[in-house]
């Protein structure tokens, strides 16, 4: 990913160049990361009984 890349998905995402300047890049790339996931759909979600099985 290039710079113009990167800034460019941190405006898809609605941040401005000065909520940039206050975040760091492994924050930002994880909020690109996971509105990526939100159009996901997963076949099944873990209930309580999975966790405690776990």
């Amino acid at each position: 990913m290039n710079t113009a890349l990167f800034v460019l998905r941190a405006k898809q995402l609605g941040l401005t160049l000065n909520e940039l300047d206050e975040l760091d890049e492994g924050f930002v790339l994880d909020l690109i990361i996971e509105s990526g996931n939100d159009n996901e759909t997963y076949q099944r979600v873990a209930s309580q009984s999975d966790f405690d099985n776990f």
